[in-house]
């Protein structure tokens, strides 16, 4: 869109890069890679964030509209994308589960297989859960810290507006006072005129008393 300042063409275009990025690493995940595409989450809500400031510096009500639009469509992608993602974490998590418990209550197998090796395969399975539980965790932070990112913003924006609606009516009572002191300029200016013109009538007229008399 033509009217939208550089800065916020660039926030979409980088908003719709990481939501691809997040989408391969989804995809990843699914085909079993260990991949986790948190960062890249954090810098779409970061973005969001920017976005919903620069909405109030568009130079046109239809610019402002159109943002507002994108800010809220891609907010409803990183909430579809993150429940995505959670979704491919579990499966895999699943997978990864049932073949090592699998592994772990094969007859001939596990009867084959040192002490130790039990004992490291049950380890990793340990890690693996602290891992995601860890990184579920660190995206609900993450979702409290935007939701508290976006509560700041809103509450600098409604200052701002305030400000404004303050400035506004300073501006207007101003421009009260400079009227109503013109018409003030404008009515001494007609006396001072007035009473010069009774002053000359009154010295033509006494001169005219005396020439006469």
């Amino acid at each position: 869109m033509e009217s939208l300042k550089d800065d916020a063409q660039l926030i979409l275009q980088g908003l719709f890069q990481h939501e691809i990025n997040v989408r391969l690493k989804i995809d990843e995940i699914k085909n079993g890679a260990e991949t986790f595409p948190f960062p890249l989450i954090q810098k779409i809500r970061s973005n969001l964030n920017v976005l919903k400031i620069k909405i109030k510096e568009q130079p046109s009500v239809e610019a402002q509209d159109f943002l507002q639009q994108q800010h809220k469509l891609h907010l409803e992608e990183l909430e579809v994308l993150q429940q995505q993602l959670r979704n491919a974490l579990n499966v895999q998590n699943e997978i990864r589960d049932k073949e090592e418990r699998e592994a772990l209550l094969s007859g001939g197998t596990v009867r084959k297989r040192a002490s130790k090796d039990v004992t490291k395969v049950a380890e990793d399975i340990t890690n693996r859960m602290q891992r995601n539980t860890e990184m579920l965790a660190s995206m609900v932070r993450q979702q409290e810290d935007t939701v508290k990112t976006l509560a700041t913003s809103s509450s600098e924006i409604k200052e701002v507006d305030a400000e404004y609606q303050t400035l506004s009516s300073v501006l207007i009572s101003s421009h009260r006072l400079v009227t109503k002191f013109g018409r003030r300029a404008m009515t001494d200016t007609i006396l001072t005129y007035l009473g010069f013109f009774l002053f000359l009538c009154t010295v033509l007229y006494v001169i005219q008393k005396r020439i006469f008399s």
